[in-house]
């Protein structure tokens, strides 16, 4: 009787070539549909966290100061009447009462891991040394006419933030920016370092530094991947106008 052959090695080969290739083409689509997920869940969470904002406002007629590492989620300082101990931090979420993943810092983490970030504007028209929008009252006391919130928001990633034209702008007046740093990378751009990469604050359980904005200057672009241009920052704010709105229909503005 003639024995059968078993499989050449070139036979073999070609098999686990195919095989490869039907995983990788499998792998991808997963891929994506996973980084979707984290972007819509992401989305949902800023919102919240907007709203959120907007009922602190309401209730004690001022914005909450960030949050910063190691202080479990609460706005620093608490005291409505004090400046904030930075403008540039991080979402309050115990003061806000949200709930959501926390690292070791009480920061927290949007659905990448990382923490999210919560950045004020400081504009001190009451002359009181604390921010127009973090002081009880101060809405009432200035005047509304007189305030003049400064956080800049920026859409075109080709121009500096800073000196752009006006057509570049979202926005030039913002109150407040709560956003997401997107998926983690091992290299960064003038965009998304002006976003977060101008300064740095230390963890207080060993975690690496956290990187923060330091200016008035944000970009809200849409997601790109182009090499050396990549951008995947998800970034909303708070118009001084909505804002206005809702306290006057809260009952809080004259």
């Amino acid at each position: 009787m003639k024995s059968s052959q078993g499989f050449t090695l070139i036979e073999v080969a070609i098999v686990f070539t195919i095989l490869a290739a039907l995983l990788a083409a499998s792998i991808y689509p997963l891929t994506a549909q996973r980084e979707s997920a984290h972007i819509a869940s992401t989305k949902v969470q800023l919102n919240e966290i907007q709203q959120a904002i907007y009922g602190f406002a309401i209730a004690q007629d001022r914005l909450p100061c960030p949050t910063t590492p190691g202080n479990g989620g609460v706005s620093q300082p608490e005291n409505p009447a004090a400046a904030c101990a930075t403008y540039h931090g991080f979402v309050p979420s115990s003061t806000l009462g949200i709930s959501g993943s926390v690292n070791c810092d009480g920061l927290l983490l949007d659905a990448w891991g990382q923490p999210l970030r919560y950045s004020i504007t400081n504009t001190d028209v009451g002359g009181n040394g604390a921010g127009d929008f973090i002081v009880a009252n101060e809405t009432s006391v200035v005047g509304i006419a007189n305030l003049n919130p400064d956080l800049w928001i920026c859409r075109d990633l080709t121009v500096d933030c800073a000196a752009s034209a006006a057509t570049d702008r979202v926005s030039s007046n913002a109150v407040a920016v709560i956003y997401s740093l997107g998926k983690p990378r091992s290299t960064s751009n003038a965009q998304e370092d002006e976003n977060a990469g101008e300064a740095n604050t230390g963890s207080t359980c060993g975690l690496a530094n956290y990187a923060i904005a330091n200016d008035t200057f944000f970009y809200a672009a849409s997601r790109r991947e182009i090499e050396g241009q990549e951008f995947d920052d998800i970034l909303i704010w708070i118009s001084p106008n909505t804002l206005y709105a809702k306290l006057l229909q809260a009952g809080q503005l004259p």
